[in-house]
């Protein structure tokens, strides 16, 4: 890996890529039907596939749980024709995902120091399991270039052009898909953390008011995020008399607001979902305890397993959750954990505006999923891991924790997801739920 990394700028995005087509041109290959479906494409064979209804949203604009800037895109090339815009929505996918791929890597140089961290972290991104979705006509290659445009532009916020740019790619967001909620919950939770962390262990008056220079493009966000929902929402209250009937949709597919605590253990569906509902939650986590170590000048009893095996445990969260927590108990009364510092770098995440943003994104999206699921944790994984900010924010962790037993867990992390990358095309040749 370390030869790799000395890779240009574009070698390594290209190898990114050869690494996402080898592992699903594997699971097509195994697929018995995968290579007829690609090849077909007929919208009989995607009806339950959100793709083709996207394509019809295009077609037959209306007011529906489905937002409409997708549609209107693949209607630009296909007009009159579904399964023409079927074969179009699979092409715009596909090349909005690679036209993507640059500018996260990017931003994965700007906020993570090693660059054979960011290398990792990109190819996490491209082969994890979810990526599938920039490449079979759903929103997520068009919502990711939207949202990696205003991480772009967070990291240069002081200046009036690119916050012209975050109001645009905001606004943009909101009409592509879902993200009202998610986004005035990032931009408020970040702004929060941001000004508790400039007041933790701060001992002079700049620092006190670093979270201040953030205000002009959280109130951006917030404003553009209802605005961009206003755009739909008024054409609804126009057609249909209701400004909310997308989140009425949502209610209407058994989408309501409830605590289903089996759901913690069983998600129903995709042991994948699970990982998009907790592992956001344990990267916050995480990160609040190593902040707050530091900031008070403690040290920190941390268990660290010897064994990389034992990473395997994450397979199941709750499991790896469970046996840690016995495991730093019984070693802890043993006084066989020795106490360390934390590393003096992690305070810089304590008014890192774009780290809480991404991570607060995730979270968002991973409560919602939990609290608003019906019979199973519908497409939470998706949701979570389809898009860039939860690399950017475990990469941003990565970058502080970097030993040796964090590397071969990411490598680990790396054979798994393709592994992952696989498994889905090869449902998804099958015509089985990939998410």
């Amino acid at each position: 890996m370390k030869s790799l990394v000395r890779f240009s700028f574009w070698k390594q995005i290209i190898l990114a890529l050869v690494f996402y087509f080898v592992c699903s041109s594997i699971g097509i290959l195994l697929s018995p039907d995968g290579i007829a479906k690609l090849a077909v494409q007929e919208g009989r064979e995607f009806q339950y596939w959100d793709a083709i209804h996207y394509v019809n949203l295009g077609l037959h604009p209306h007011c529906q749980a489905f937002y409409p800037l997708w549609s209107q895109v693949i209607r630009l090339f296909a007009p009159e024709n579904s399964v023409v815009g079927l074969r179009y929505a699979f092409l715009l996918s596909n090349f909005l995902f690679v036209l993507s791929l640059p500018i996260v890597l990017f931003v994965l140089r700007k906020v993570i120091k090693s660059e054979s961290l960011s290398f990792i972290t990109l190819i996490l991104y491209v082969i994890n399991p979810n990526s599938i979705f920039h490449s079979i006509g759903y929103t997520e290659s068009l919502f990711s270039l939207w949202a990696i445009i205003s991480v772009v532009a967070l990291l240069f916020s002081n200046s009036v052009f690119w916050n012209s740019i975050l109001a645009v790619s905001v606004i943009l967001m909101s009409v592509s898909r879902p993200s009202l909620v998610q986004l005035l919950f990032a931009a408020l939770a970040a702004i929060t953390s941001v000004f508790l962390g400039s007041h933790l262990g701060s001992e002079t008056h700049s620092q006190n008011r670093e979270w201040k220079k953030y205000t002009i493009p959280t109130g951006l966000i917030a404003i553009c995020a209802m605005a961009g929902y206003s755009i739909y929402g008024i054409y609804c209250l126009l057609s249909t008399g209701n400004f909310l009937a997308p989140f009425q949709a949502q209610v209407e597919w058994g989408r309501t607001l409830q605590f289903r605590p089996l759901f913690l253990l069983f998600p129903r569906s995709l042991l994948n979902d699970l990982h998009g509902l907790y592992f956001p939650f344990i990267l916050l986590f995480l990160v609040v305890v190593l902040i707050y170590f530091h900031a008070k000048h403690k040290q920190i009893l941390l268990y660290v397993p010897k064994y990389p095996l034992l990473s395997i445990t994450l397979f199941y969260p709750p499991i790896a959750i469970l046996i840690y927590s016995i495991r730093s108990w019984q070693l802890g009364k043993a006084a066989k954990l020795t106490p360390q510092y934390v590393t003096p770098t992690i305070a810089q995440l304590q008014t890192n505006y774009v780290f809480f943003f991404c991570l607060s994104i995730c979270i968002a999206n991973a409560a919602i999923g939990f609290l608003a699921a019906s019979h199973y944790l519908y497409s939470l994984a998706r949701f979570v891991f389809a898009t860039p900010f939860f690399f950017i924010a475990f990469g941003v962790v990565t970058d502080h924790l970097d030993n040796p037993k964090t590397r071969q867990f990411l490598y680990g992390c790396l054979l798994v997801s393709g592994l992952g990358l696989v498994e889905q095309w090869y449902r998804w040749g099958n015509n089985h739920w990939v998410g």
